[in-house]
């Protein structure tokens, strides 16, 4: 079954929250022209921590936050802060080939910096090129393992390419990171369902 045939290609709320969820990741005005990951990090392994530890949805939005921060603080690079907030307007305008463009200039600059990366792949996303967004996505997670948000994003590829298998795997992985995590909360038991009577 391709993903246009079943049912959540035609359910708005689906599109929705792909659509919108991406552009989540990709919404914050950025200037670090190097990665904080949680593999160089001491503040970030903390939150993840915390994050893991999280009683209910509101501690973990609350450390979720702080991530987010941690992730996208700036380093005072103004350069790369004006480029990634040229790039942002024009992929929330809709000039994604421009927006890419840019995104990739910054890559090219600061091949180490993942929020540059993360926002190439969300374009690449909504431009439909599932293989150029998976490709940035694996750099992200290769820059930052725990990157729940590229995560949810490959989901979201594997969705729309009908691979749910790999899908619900990949949202089960997400979880491990995020145990309150909206995506994978929300499209794990959708995705059980529709596997329900098929062979994994």
């Amino acid at each position: 079954m391709t993903i246009k045939t079943h049912p959540w290609y035609r359910n708005s709320w689906f599109i929705g929250l792909t659509l919108l969820s991406f552009v989540y990741l990709a919404s914050a005005t950025l200037a670090k022209a190097d990665s904080v990951s949680s593999q160089n990090d001491q503040e970030l392994q903390q939150l993840f921590r915390q994050l893991e530890n999280a009683a209910d949805p509101n501690a973990a939005d609350l450390v979720t936050s702080q991530i987010w921060n941690r992730w996208m603080s700036t380093s005072g690079d103004e350069a790369v802060n004006e480029m990634m907030e040229r790039g942002t307007y024009f992929m929330q305008i809709g000039h994604l080939p421009l927006a890419e463009d840019i995104f990739t200039k910054i890559i090219d600059d600061h091949p180490d910096y993942a929020e540059a990366w993360n926002k190439r792949a969300t374009v690449r996303f909504m431009r439909q090129n599932w293989r150029g967004s998976e490709a940035d996505i694996a750099e992200v997670l290769s820059l930052e393992p725990k990157h729940f948000g590229a995560l949810s994003g490959l989901g979201m590829i594997k969705l729309y390419q009908g691979d749910l298998p790999t899908a619900l795997s990949i949202y089960e992985q997400v979880l491990t990171i995020h145990p309150y995590s909206p995506d994978a909360v929300k499209l794990i038991p959708e995705i059980k369902k529709a596997l329900k009577g098929t062979a994994l």
